[in-house]
């Protein structure tokens, strides 16, 4: 006889249980990560566009006359693109809440935090294609030549650890791999500041290192 015939039971009983999402509902971890998706193509589209519309047009030699130095000129194209980063963000975090009940867990600045980082690095490149495009067509291929292999290599629809090893490696350059984690961490598992350090310093460093060349690029076409 076995033991449940004999009226014993199990020593234990094992219960799965979610952490982070009890009700297993998919839409939460992919609407979240719209929340970075769509503030790269637009703040990416924005800053992309922005010099290659003004050499298309013919504006840009005005430019060049005026006693405004190559970085003034780079910070005046990339307020533009954080602005609306910003205020696109605020919409979809908001809609993100309120329409499709997505329970915000984490700390709110220190999601702001990853997203000013976030938004840095993603003008940075930006403003690289800028330099590099004449026209508006160039520049739209270029941010889109940038675009769908970060979408693919940020772990936004397959996960990274499923990735080839040298792929994986390929994914630290990608600062929206970064945000991914941090904005999935501050909605689903309520991290906070000293959970998201390890993510905000590698987009610091990516934008710093996009903001620099594309200094260095203006300058080069200026003079």
């Amino acid at each position: 006889m076995d033991g449940q015939a004999r009226g014993y039971k199990p020593p234990a009983v094992v219960v799965q249980r979610a952490w982070f999402n009890a009700t297993l509902d998919s839409r939460w971890f992919i609407i979240v990560g719209i929340v970075a998706l769509l503030n790269l193509v637009v703040t990416l589209e924005v800053t992309a566009l922005s010099v290659a519309r003004e050499r298309e047009a013919g504006t840009f030699d005005q430019l060049l006359v005026t006693p405004m130095t190559p970085f003034e000129i780079l910070v005046g194209k990339s307020l533009p693109g954080l602005i609306i980063g910003v205020i696109e963000a605020t919409v979809v975090i908001t809609m993100v809440v309120y329409w499709f009940h997505v329970p915000l867990r984490g700390s709110l600045p220190a999601l702001y935090l990853g997203l000013l980082i976030f938004l840095l690095s993603a003008v940075g490149i930006g403003l690289m294609i800028s330099a590099l495009s004449i026209t508006q067509q160039q520049g739209l291929m270029g941010a889109f030549l940038f675009l769908v292999p970060a979408v693919i290599l940020s772990g936004f629809a397959t996960p990274i650890e499923n990735m080839p090893e040298l792929v994986q490696y390929l994914t630290y350059l990608n600062p929206m791999r970064y945000f991914l984690i941090i904005v999935r961490s501050v909605f689903l598992q309520g991290a906070s500041f000293d959970l998201l350090w390890s993510q905000y310093w590698p987009m610091a460093l990516i934008g710093l290192t996009t903001l620099t060349t594309a200094a260095l690029m203006f300058r080069k076409r200026m003079y």
